[in-house]
Order: C-alpha cells, then sequence, then structure tokens
C-alpha cells in the first residue's frame, strides 16, 4: 500500500533532511512586484503590514530567502499597532520552526495561534484559520496519525473554512480528507471529496497565486484514485487538465506528481513499458528538486512495473538501493518484504530468508495474509519439510473447525437477541424522527418569520437615516441660499433702488459695486452647485473630482496629500459620486473636528473591492467611550457604505490622528 501525502499550503520541510519543498510553477514574479511596488508606495501602516507579511510568503515560494525574511521583519515591525496582524504574526513566523527540524514547535505554534485568533470573525481571520488546521492535519498524518486528522478535519477545519469565503482553502481540506480514504484503501469514500474539492478549485472566483498549483495537484491526486477504482475514462480526463497546464511550465517540480501518475495509468492497463517511460521522467524531476518522497514513490513504482516484466534482477538492484536511502522507516519495512519477494524469484533463497526477517522485525503486527502466505512458503523451502507443513495445515484447520463448532451456538443466540434489540430500535428510531420532524419544521418558521422582521426593520432604520440625511442636505441648501445668495441678492437690490436717486458720479460707483455683488453672487450660486454635484465628476471622472476637492480644501493650515490606483471605467457613475460623498463628508469632519495639520486620501482598486483610507494628525478620540455615529454626518457615511454592502474601519488615538479605512464592492 503506497501512502499518498499532500505538501503544506505554503511550505514544506522533511522530517529527516530538513529541506524545503515548495510546490510552484515559478509564474509569481510579475504579481509578486507589482504588490511590491504598491506596498513600498502605500502610506497606511495597515496595509503595509497586511501586504509584508503576504510578501514574506510569496518570496518564499520563489526561493528568495533574504527577501522573504527582510518582509518578515517589517510585517513583525508595523503589526504592533494592529492587534489582529499582531496576533496572526505567529502564523506568519512558522516557518522559525521547520527550519531548525522542529516540527512538534511548530504544531504548537499553530494550536497557540488558533486559539488566539478565534476571537476575530472576518473572512481572512477564518481563512488562516483554516490553512493552520490543514498545515496541523498533513503533519498529523505524516506522523501516523490519521485518526486524529480526520477528527479535525472533519469537526474543526471544514467548518472554519466554510465561512472564509475561500473555495481554495475548502477543496483543499477536502482533498486531505479524501487522501487519508484513500490511504485506507477506502477509494469510493475518497472519490466523493476529491471530486467535491476538484469542482471548487475549477468554480473558485477568487484570485490567488497558488490556484493553478492547487488545480494541478487536484487533478493528479484524483486521477490516482480513479485508476485504482479502475475508472479509466475519468482518470484520463483529470490527467489531461494537468497536462494542458503543466505544458505550460515545463520542468516545474509539481512534474513529478503528473508523470508518476501517468506511470500507474499505464501499468494499471499492464502497459509497462510506456509506464516506465514516465517513471523515469518523475525520478528525473524529483533528484532536479531533491524531492525525496517523490523519489521514494517513483522508483518503488519503477520496481513494481520491472517485476512485472520479471526483469527481477534491475528491480532488485531498484529496491536494494531504496533500502539504503530511503528516509521513511515505513518504506524501508515495505522494501524489505520486496528484497525478500525479488531474491525468491531469483533463486536467492538465503537473502530472501534474511529479508524476510527484516521485514518481521519492523512490522509490529502481520496483517498481510499474502505476505504472511509468502512467509510460509519459504520456510517450507528451507526446512525441505513439505509434508510437515500439509500437517500443520490440516491441525489448523482442525482447530479453526472446533472452534467455529462451539461459536455457532452462541452466535445463534445472539444473533437473536440483537434481532430483537434491532426492532425496538427501528421502533425508537421512528417515532424520534417524526417527532423531531415535527419540532424541525417549527423551528424553520420561526427563523424564518424573525429573519424576515429582522430584514424589515433594518430596511426601515436605512431608510429612516436616508430621509434625515436629505433632510439636513435640503437644511443645508435652504441656508446656503438664505445666507450666502438671498443675503447678497438683497443687497444687489438696495445699491439697484438707490441709482435713481444719485447723481452721475455716485451711480458710476454704485455700478461698481453691483458688478462686484453680482461677481461674488455668480461664485456663491456656482459654488452651492458644486456642493450639490460636481461638475468636474460628471466630467472628467471621480480621480479628476477628488483631486479637485482636495486641492480646493487645501489651506496654508491643512495640507492634504492625494493617492489615486484604480481604473475608473470599471466603476459605475452612481457609485463614483457615493465615493465622492463619503470623502466629502470624511474631510469635512476633518476640518471641523480634528485640527490636523496633514491629511491623506488614498484609493485604490482590486478586483471588485474599492479600498479608501483616509487618515490625519489631528487631535483623534476615544472610539470606546464616543458613539461616534450620533452626527448625522458620519450615519450618511455608515450608510452609504452598507448601501455598497462594504466595510468601515476607524482606528484613532487620542493627541495622535484617526484613520477611516473603508472597504466598497462596486460590483454589488
Amino acid at each position: 500500500m503506497r501512502k499518498y501525502y499532500l505538501f503544506l499550503f505554503f511550505f514544506f520541510v522533511s522530517l529527516t533532511i530538513h529541506s524545503q519543498i515548495i510546490l510552484s510553477l515559478d509564474d509569481d514574479a510579475k504579481f509578486i512586484d507589482s504588490v511590491e511596488v504598491f506596498t513600498k508606495k502605500t502610506k497606511s501602516d495597515s496595509i503595509k503590514c497586511q501586504n509584508s507579511f503576504k510578501l514574506s510568503k510569496l518570496f518564499l515560494v520563489i526561493q528568495n530567502k533574504e527577501k522573504s525574511k527582510f518582509y518578515l521583519a517589517q510585517g513583525n515591525k508595523l503589526c504592533l499597532k494592529f492587534p489582529y496582524f499582531k496576533d496572526a504574526s505567529n502564523y506568519y513566523n512558522s516557518l522559525k520552526f521547520l527550519e531548525v527540524g522542529d516540527v512538534d514547535g511548530f504544531m504548537n505554534n499553530l494550536v497557540k495561534t488558533n486559539i488566539i485568533i478565534k476571537k476575530y470573525n472576518f473572512p481572512e481571520a477564518y481563512r488562516l484559520r483554516a490553512i493552520m488546521y490543514q498545515n496541523y492535519c498533513i503533519m498529523l498524518q505524516r506522523q501516523s496519525n490519521e485518526k486524529e486528522a480526520m477528527r479535525i478535519l472533519v469537526n474543526e477545519a471544514i467548518p472554519v473554512a466554510k465561512n472564509c469565503n475561500d473555495d481554495e482553502v475548502l477543496g483543499a481540506l477536502y482533498k486531505t480528507v479524501g487522501i487519508i480514504f484513500m490511504n485506507n484503501n477506502e477509494r469510493k469514500k475518497a472519490d466523493y471529496y476529491f471530486n467535491q474539492a476538484q469542482n471548487l478549485v475549477e468554480n473558485t472566483t477568487r484570485k490567488s497565486t497558488s490556484l493553478i498549483e492547487s488545480k494541478v495537484e487536484t487533478y493528479t491526486t484524483n486521477a490516482e484514485n480513479l485508476i485504482e477504482l479502475k475508472q479509466f475514462s475519468k482518470a484520463r480526463k483529470s490527467l489531461d487538465k494537468a497536462f494542458l497546464i503543466l505544458s505550460k511550465h515545463p520542468n516545474s517540480n509539481l512534474d513529478s506528481n503528473y508523470f508518476y501518475t501517468e506511470g500507474i495509468y499505464f501499468s494499471k492497463q499492464n502497459f509497462q513499458e510506456k509506464a516506465l517511460q514516465y517513471f523515469e521522467k518523475g525520478i528525473k524531476i524529483s533528484e532536479l528538486y531533491k524531492n525525496a518522497m517523490s523519489l521514494d514513490r517513483l522508483k518503488f513504482a519503477k520496481y513494481e512495473s520491472l517485476f512485472k516484466l520479471k526483469r527481477f534482477k534491475e528491480a532488485k538492484d531498484i529496491i536494494k538501493n531504496q533500502v539504503e536511502t530511503t528516509q521513511f522507516i515505513v518504506n524501508k519495512k515495505n522494501y524489505y518484504r520486496e528484497l525478500a519477494k525479488t531474491y525468491f524469484q531469483l533463486g536467492d533463497t538465503d537473502n530472501a530468508y534474511l529479508f524476510s526477517e527484516k521485514y518481521i522485525v519492523l512490522n509490529d503486527s502481520l496483517n498481510d495474509s499474502k505476505f504472511k502466505n509468502e512467509i510460509v512458503a519459504l520456510e517450507a523451502k528451507f526446512n525441505k519439510t513439505e509434508n510437515e507443513k500439509k500437517i500443520n495445515q490440516l491441525l489448523a484447520q482442525k482447530e479453526k473447525s472446533e472452534l467455529v463448532a462451539k461459536n455457532n451456538q452462541l452466535n445463534l443466540g445472539m444473533l437473536g437477541l440483537a434481532v430483537a434489540l434491532l426492532l425496538l430500535s427501528i421502533l425508537f428510531l421512528l417515532n424520534y424522527y417524526k417527532n423531531q420532524k415535527k419540532i424541525n419544521f417549527q423551528k424553520e418558521q420561526n427563523l424564518k418569520q424573525e429573519f424576515a422582521t429582522l430584514q424589515s426593520n433594518q430596511k426601515l432604520a436605512v431608510s429612516d437615516a436616508l430621509i434625515k440625511g436629505e433632510e439636513i442636505e435640503r437644511k443645508r441648501l435652504a441656508r446656503d441660499l438664505h445666507d450666502g445668495l438671498g443675503s447678497m441678492l438683497s443687497g444687489l437690490k438696495i445699491h439697484i433702488s438707490k441709482l435713481s436717486d444719485d447723481n452721475s458720479k455716485n451711480s458710476i460707483i454704485n455700478v461698481g459695486k453691483i458688478e462686484n455683488q453680482l461677481d461674488n453672487s455668480i461664485k456663491e450660486l456656482r459654488q452651492i452647485a458644486q456642493n450639490l454635484m460636481p461638475e468636474s465628476l460628471l466630467k472628467f471622472g471621480l480621480e479628476n473630482a477628488l483631486r479637485d476637492l482636495c486641492i480646493k480644501m487645501s489651506d496654508s493650515e491643512i495640507a492634504i496629500e492625494f493617492q489615486y490606483y484604480a481604473q475608473e471605467n470599471e466603476i459605475s457613475q452612481t457609485k463614483q459620486i457615493i465615493i465622492y460623498r463619503i470623502v466629502q463628508e470624511l474631510l469635512n469632519n476633518v476640518f471641523k473636528h480634528a485640527k490636523a495639520t496633514e491629511i491623506l486620501v488614498s484609493c485604490n482598486l482590486n478586483e471588485t473591492i474599492f479600498y479608501l483610507t483616509i487618515e490625519d494628525n489631528g487631535k483623534g478620540f476615544d472610539t470606546k467611550k464616543l458613539s461616534i455615529f450620533e452626527g448625522m454626518g458620519l450615519k450618511n457615511i455608515k450608510n452609504r457604505v452598507e448601501f455598497l454592502k462594504g466595510k468601515l474601519e476607524i482606528d484613532s488615538v487620542i493627541n495622535e490622528g484617526t484613520v477611516f479605512n473603508i472597504e466598497l464592492n462596486i460590483n454589488e
């Protein structure tokens, strides 16, 4: 039985040789460069911190340890101001345990970090916990503790992953469960989980640097299981999908798994020569990347094909070399068994018996009935006592018959009791099922009613807030018209009425004053119109409108820095107006209350999420003691953010400033 192991999500360290093996197609350099440039430019420490940890992992994938350590150190420094990043940093620093071969330290750190970040209930925290669960279970699997790994995967990891909105992570967990079933020869159960995993990675909409690698490994693992189920047509389709990806990335370290599965595909259909060609290709790739585990699997598969071709001497040379070089004790035990078989076929009974004994020493319990029969045959040949063997078999058969006869009577009584208990259990379960069905139906109706009530209340609250916001906007417009433009026009009327009473010299002077008042009235009218609907937004787009707003609001006492990284053609005009109003309201609040001298306005678009950060160095406030949404201005901001199904985070420290971090979904 060949055991299959899954590589860690971000990195794997061999338990014996401490060498890192990272699955990668080497296609991430362009993406990493763009993230690095953005991280250097951003003024937001929270974004810089998050991207630094991300870059530390990405540079590890492309084998740039120097830059990986640099960004890890930068993330560790920046995270001290942000509770979640500070707690999550424990995970990103886990590599230090693997670098020195401390697997127990690595696993203990995963458990500790998982406990710490349980208090966070947003998708990114759930995603990180799911990844940690997966890494922990893979380590348990390598320690042959698959029972505990299965318990954690089913009861803890998968429920957490379903909350993180990342199909790739959920698919990886399903794949891990499938591998455990496959290793225990539960091929049908494994097939269900592999199909789930393949559907998830194929239909995911979230982009990631590891998605292509996840697809390749899912295809090859699924294909291997289908081959064992003799579903060769389905296996061929999965292998072709893997080949389509790998053909664009020749000589990657993912090729070894693909070549192994291709070889098994032909070997199981008895095309051994074709299978050997693929095994040889896989061996070269594994040796190139020093992948000891993959090399063991491929050489053992090559040995099996040679054995089936009756090329016993070549088979013996391969398996003997594996006994001397393998780092895995389970494999060594199996190699002893295969050496005994091969020497037996070559007629070398002394070595056959020797390696049979070595196998017995390593094997705690002889559960392999086929190999037991081979041991008996070898012992019979060595002792040259064929008759003794037959006698032993007859005695064993007699003892077995007597035991069966004694047990039959007991079994009949137990069977009758079991049938009676079964009938009672069925009646009880049927009654319980009916009652439970009624209870569940009533609970479902109650929940639907509660949900409908909550939805109605939420809609009323939002509508009420929007109406109040509009009313305040009308009052502000009326005040501007009355106090500003109205008073100017009244003064203008008085001056015009006096023209008829003035002499010619005074008339000329008054006409000049009237012209000045007309100019001021026109400017005031334009300012009111600008506040109602900024002309620059309609004509020149969001970036120019925001830039104009920042320039107009800057003065000798307050400097506003504006940064914009987005493609406006991806944002509808309605959403551009909402974004503009949010920035306008936040800047007004800073001018009224913050007493700041510097303001940063940063805009960034990543796929469907528009990120907005407004940071000032003002007097700040205590977000815990102050109900920050009492003011209608912030209420309007909150309503606009909720309208776009976004998030609003406020980080403020007294006398150090305030940061508003807003995420807006522009596709909703």
